[in-house]
């Protein structure tokens, strides 16, 4: 697939969250937040001025972060917002925002590391955590409003949280942890967070994406020290199994109508694999063929931030996944709309 048939929905700005059929959408630059939610207009800064400023500047963005921000709308009048260790509700009704939480050391999360279900929403602490405290997660059973921090592992254990998920077969919280070999690893919790069991440790179990079906749970590892497979968990053995290789270490992921998307991201990894970011989609979550790729630029990756996409949050009804990109030639700062997967006999290469 060629670069040139990609489509750019905007450069400078992230989207965060676009709705084809209603148009509603959230968009950021910087601590600047605005869209439209069910026809009305709203903004919001949650930044200090000088920081605009220097968002204006891709380099110092990327150098400094400051493009780093979580926007999710979790209920029709709220939106909870991520940004500079701070964790903010913004009301829309009122057009208000509050700042409820304050990390010590997280500044923002993986996409996956925030769950929503019913009344409970269930944020990982991620970053370089582990070495100074217990790594756990806050919780709120009031939209926001209200916190309680829950330590999930003892200091040393684990660096961070990659992601958690609320799965509603077995009805646990599914916890992914890493960085290395010994801190990387797959947890069950139960609604009031107390450990269930530990599924596995080591590279096979980092994942920041998983996929939690009726009959088992997949989820595509993050490895930036070797080989990321397809591992796949059968509920009804308990058994994992290996799966297909995958071209890089998979980050974020999304579902559009019946197709899963992926991103690999272009981390410290030999081969191509570090010089390239490359979007899968799957209709099975086991086989996935690559749609595109964008080669990594030529800045410091661990300065100026590995290649990578950050998908956009979106119904099942839209038509096509939107990427926004960090750190590759021609797109870096830029949301592209994703081409359509083609038929396999078209030209799509499969993994």
């Amino acid at each position: 697939m060629r670069d040139q048939a990609l489509e750019v929905e905007a450069c400078g700005s992230q989207l965060h969250f676009i709705d084809e059929g209603t148009g509603n959408v959230i968009w950021s630059r910087g601590g600047k937040i605005w869209g439209v939610l069910d026809g009305r207009r709203f903004a919001v800064d949650v930044s200090k001025w000088w920081l605009h400023l220097v968002s204006r500047n891709r380099v110092l963005s990327r150098l400094f972060r400051i493009h780093r921000i979580n926007v999710l709308r979790i209920s029709k009048e709220k939106i909870l917002i991520i940004y500079n260790n701070a964790v903010l509700i913004y009301e829309l009704s009122a057009k208000k925002i509050t700042q409820t939480y304050r990390f010590p050391l997280t500044r923002y999360v993986h996409t996956q590391s925030i769950s929503t279900h019913e009344a409970q929403i269930v944020i990982g602490e991620y970053g370089n955590v582990g070495a100074f405290k217990s790594v756990g997660a806050i919780i709120s059973l009031d939209d926001g409003a209200t916190w309680n921090y829950k330590r999930l592992f003892e200091k040393g254990c684990v660096k961070n949280v990659l992601a958690i998920r609320y799965d509603e077969v077995d009805r646990h919280y599914w916890v992914f942890t890493g960085d290395s070999d010994d801190e990387s690893g797959i947890y069950l919790f139960d609604s009031n967070f107390n450990l269930q069991k530990g599924l596995g440790r080591g590279l096979a179990f980092r994942a920041i994406s998983s996929f939690h079906l009726s009959d088992k749970v997949v989820w595509l590892t993050n490895n930036p020290f070797g080989v990321s497979n397809v591992h796949v968990y059968d509920r009804a053995s308990e058994k994992i199994s290996l799966g297909a290789a995958l071209p890089g270490p998979v980050w974020y992921s999304c579902r559009v109508g019946n197709r899963v998307y992926c991103c690999t991201a272009a981390e410290d990894v030999a081969g191509e694999a570090g010089k390239r970011v490359y979007v899968l989609h799957s209709e099975d979550y086991l086989q996935w063929e690559v749609l595109c790729q964008f080669k990594k630029d030529k800045m410091n990756k661990r300065l100026f931030l590995y290649g990578l996409g950050t998908f956009s949050q979106a119904p099942d009804t839209n038509s096509r996944a939107y990427l926004n990109m960090d750190a590759v030639e021609v797109f870096d700062g830029c949301v592209v709309k994703l081409p359509r997967p083609v038929s396999h006999a078209a030209g799509s290469e499969s993994l």
